[in-house]
């Protein structure tokens, strides 16, 4: 005799135990459910499905004769047929579905609107920092792409110039059929005039300018970006300074010195010796402190004995 059992939970948290004897000479079937026999057949000896409700659930159970005579027998819901308790259920399913459809819709345009509120925020962040770093004529994201990808590149001079009792910066460069392109920005009327990368300005600085062949009036000028000679003029201050605070070292090793620097820590780092006598207040990026960071380095302690152990 073939015996099967199943346990069925319920919606509610019911435990409901199925069971079924399947006689394997009379082919008699005997179903049951929580030690209740729900249904009796006879002489069953092929493929049949019973039908029998657990409390609104309608169930199916299936006697399956296989191809090489044996039976296999499979018990289920089904959710589909129209019982009241179905109705429920679809009804049920659509709002959790519309539900559902309004959590990932909402979800999604959180997702959206964090996605362009950072990308927003980020192209802010670039702009900001292409302002602080350059000077830039007609700043706006379209510019910034197309100087990007159509950007012809050339070098940018800068004089102090004193007009109507006010101190300006002019700046100007040449495109590559000639035409002659200059701007001017205000300056401090009295001291040393602060570029953005954090060295003074002197006349006919240079700089890299990127503009757009079509519009050249779209440029920018690279304050990151300065010539050769604009460099070496750096490394004359730098050299200046720590001769001036140091009088027994000599030139050339005052100028080694401040090259060492450059070579571990790049250019910028020329800053340091220009205003390693100011305090934090007066220039908080390049000070006493940053100075003597520098020269505690070891690497740069390393460099300075191995380039300019006899200067």
């Amino acid at each position: 005799m073939a015996q099967m059992g199943w346990v069925y939970l319920d919606d509610r948290g019911g435990r409901h135990r199925v069971g079924l004897y399947h006689g394997d000479q009379s082919g008699h079937v005997v179903i049951h459910c929580n030690l209740r026999v729900v249904q009796i057949d006879f002489s069953v000896k092929d493929t049949k499905k019973y039908s029998f409700f657990i409390e609104d659930e309608f169930c199916e159970l299936s006697v399956v004769k296989e191809k090489d005579g044996t039976f296999g027998y499979d018990f289920h819901v089904n959710k589909t047929v129209d019982t009241p308790r179905n109705r429920i259920r679809r009804v049920d399913e659509r709002r959790i579905r519309k539900q559902m459809a309004l959590f990932i819709g909402g979800f999604l345009a959180v997702v959206l609107l964090g996605f362009l509120g950072f990308r927003r925020f980020g192209q802010r962040q670039e702009l900001e920092r292409l302002s602080q770093s350059s000077l830039f004529s007609n700043l706006n994201r379209e510019n910034v792409q197309r100087l990007a990808m159509e950007g012809k590149a050339d070098t940018a001079r800068l004089f102090i110039v004193e007009e109507a009792m006010q101190r300006k910066v002019f700046y100007g460069f040449t495109t590559a059929d000639s035409t002659r392109i200059s701007g001017a920005f205000p300056a401090p009327d009295k001291g040393v005039i602060m570029l953005p990368n954090g060295f003074p300005l002197s006349d006919r600085d240079g700089f890299l300018v990127t503009y757009l062949p079509s519009n050249p009036q779209i440029h920018r000028v690279d304050f990151y970006q300065p010539t050769r000679a604009t460099v070496e003029r750096y490394v004359r201050m730098a050299g200046e300074a720590e001769r001036k605070a140091h009088p027994d070292i000599s030139e050339r090793r005052s100028i080694c010195m401040a090259l060492s620097a450059a070579q571990l820590r790049g250019w910028t780092s020329l800053a340091d010796f220009i205003f390693q006598t100011k305090t934090t207040d007066e220039n908080d990026r390049h000070n006493q402190n940053s100075y003597q960071r520098l020269i505690h380095d070891v690497d740069y302690i390393r460099i300075v004995k191995d380039a300019c152990w006899d200067q």
